[in-house]
């Protein structure tokens, strides 16, 4: 039987939802009825990652504390060249082991730009969570955000540069291999920036920077990622051992349906292992448990697209002339990155300045969907399937 909010009775409001990211009180009664206050401000920090908050909540007790060395990158250019080693940062984990003491396969879990009070107030990772456990599935939540400074990047994306939720994945992943139950066999999934993070993780350019020869995860679920400004390579190459199903709602106005389709195509050279599914009529937080409603998130749907070659230097000239021709900003790309090696958020930044100027950055999408029983199945399938 799937775990179900309607079977556990949860009732949560979907204006909290968006609110927990400054101070909030949700409620997650679908698992517990006792109202579960969260403070954003208190509990999300430099030094406190939320996921403390989480361990210690009745909705996740019983799961282990994980620190571990990650660095902090600007784009795949400053990872293929090294830079990220300049801006090594410790970051928090959760990790949830199914019963008993046998080996498990694992399924690292990174959030949205929602930020991790996701992990606290989303029910269907929660549920999700649960299903995974039963089935004798490891799950490993990642905070992203916190000690960068950040506690959500909805409503400005320039606060911490998106390669840097794949890292952290990468850097769990790699300290993982070697945990006493780990069996060897990785997934991973997230929704939105999460899914952008599974993305990059399913590209072997970019996994073997931190990892030998071609394998890697073993089964990758992204969820409406971002694909026109995420700098991923324009000739992706799956990892050898990997299935893909990449999921989007085709009603998305937050992070375009389109231009992830016309990616994934592009690495379906191998179609046995790489699958799209489009969802008619769903929006962005498509399980999120409420009615779509039209929030004021920052949008780049209308900005320049932003992919790399193989070296990691970005495709095209409209991107090089903005920044080096129409604002100045460095003296050649070389330049650029050499800066975005010593300071990635800072250079983040700045291309999201370059954006405001060119007035391209919009907001008002609709974000919500109550699909979560109809999906939930074929979430935990698909990584039943592969992964045991």
């Amino acid at each position: 039987m799937w775990l179900s909010s309607r079977k556990c009775g949860i009732n949560y409001s979907f204006n909290k939802l968006i609110l927990i990211t400054i101070i909030f009180a949700t409620s997650v009664s679908a698992h517990d009825t006792k109202k579960i206050n969260y403070d954003s401000q208190k509990n999300c920090t430099k030094k406190k990652s939320a996921l403390n908050w989480v361990s210690k909540n009745k909705i996740s007790k019983g799961g282990e504390l994980i620190k571990f060395q990650s660095y902090s990158g600007f784009d795949q250019r400053t990872v293929i060249i090294g830079g990220h080693k300049n801006n090594p940062i410790e970051i928090t984990g959760y990790l949830q082991l199914p019963k008993g003491t046998n080996k498990v396969p694992i399924v690292i879990w990174t959030h949205s730009s929602g930020g991790p009070a996701e992990y606290a107030w989303n029910d269907f990772v929660y549920h999700g969570t649960q299903n995974l456990l039963d089935a004798g599935i490891a799950v490993m939540y990642i905070d992203n955000f916190c000690q960068r400074g950040a506690r959500d990047t909805w409503r400005d994306q320039s606060k911490v540069p998106l390669i840097n939720g794949a890292i952290d994945a990468i850097m769990a992943y790699k300290l993982l291999q070697s945990h006493p139950r780990s069996n060897g066999k990785f997934g991973t999934t997230g929704h939105s920036r999460g899914g952008n993070n599974s993305l990059y993780l399913a590209d072997v350019k970019f996994t073997s920077i931190f990892l030998e020869g071609t394998r890697g995860f073993d089964a990758i679920l992204p969820e409406a990622a971002e694909c026109r400004l995420a700098g991923f390579f324009d000739k992706p190459e799956l990892t050898s051992n990997t299935k893909l199903l990449y999921i989007h709602g085709a009603a998305d106005d937050y992070t375009l349906p389109k231009p992830c389709e016309d990616y994934i195509k592009k690495i379906k050279s191998k179609p046995q292992q790489v699958e799209i599914d489009l969802k008619d009529g769903w929006y962005h937080g498509f399980h999120y448990g409420q009615k779509p409603k039209k929030y004021k998130a920052m949008t780049v749907s209308k900005c320049p697209a932003f992919f790399v070659d193989n070296e990691g230097y970005v495709v095209g000239e409209e991107w090089p002339n903005l920044v080096l021709k129409k604002y100045k900003l460095y003296s050649s790309i070389d330049d650029f990155y050499e800066t975005a090696q010593v300071d990635p958020k800072k250079s983040w930044k700045n291309s999201f300045k370059i954006l405001k100027k060119e007035k391209c950055l919009d907001r008002g999408v609709m974000i919500g969907g109550d699909h979560m029983d109809e999906y939930m199945p074929q979430f935990i399938n698909f990584f039943k399937e592969n992964l045991l």
